[in-house]
């Protein structure tokens, strides 16, 4: 099977309006990260309560594959995330489970749901791989990667790659939100 590599992804994708530097920031957004164009998926904080936003470790030169980046300055934070046309307050975090309903929203696919097929899998990219991801049936197209992933209004995980497409169906794999917290010493902003 053939895995997108979708780490750079956010900014080959579908071209995606910054969010301007005072706007609120909602999960979905695309904002400049040193200078480079990256969809956020939640916004965190650290215990000083200090605002973070969850990013594709590309978009800061991390070794992680999903990370937390410092917003453009005079941005606010928000529990939201946009889920198509409207916007849904995030509530809590949910780890994985295989059977579960998740969603994810991006511009380039837009709003599409499947079901956890398997958690702490391991993907080879040409860079390495990268363990720990669920994998779903959730159909992933190209500029997809960085979304944020939802079971109803609990966060779930980020959205890395995958392969297929929406026409024909297809797999992705997302980095489960808990881990990309626990790593960063963050906690999300809910509603």
């Amino acid at each position: 099977m053939r895995v997108l590599i979708a780490l750079l992804v956010v900014v080959l994708g579908a071209p995606v309006a910054a969010a301007a530097p005072t706007a609120a920031i909602v999960g979905g957004d695309t904002v400049l990260v040193n200078g480079v164009p990256c969809r956020v998926a939640f916004n965190a904080k650290t215990p000083a309560n200090a605002h973070r936003v969850i990013v594709l470790g590309a978009c800061t030169g991390s070794a992680q594959p999903v990370t937390a980046a410092v917003p453009p300055p005079g941005s606010t934070p928000t529990a939201q995330v946009r889920v198509g046309s409207r916007l849904v307050t995030v509530t809590g975090t949910r780890s994985p489970a295989i059977g579960s309903s998740v969603c994810t929203s991006s511009p380039t696919s837009g709003y599409r749901c499947g079901t956890v097929q398997a958690v702490n899998q391991t993907v080879n990219f040409p860079g390495g791989a990268i363990t720990g991801l669920t994998r779903t049936n959730t159909c992933f197209e190209f500029g997809d990667a960085g979304s944020p992933v939802l079971a109803g209004t609990q966060a779930v995980g980020v959205l890395l790659a995958g392969s297929g497409n929406c026409t024909v169906g297809g797999t992705s794999y997302y980095v489960p939100i808990n881990q990309v917290l626990s790593q960063n010493g963050l906690a999300l902003y809910v509603g």
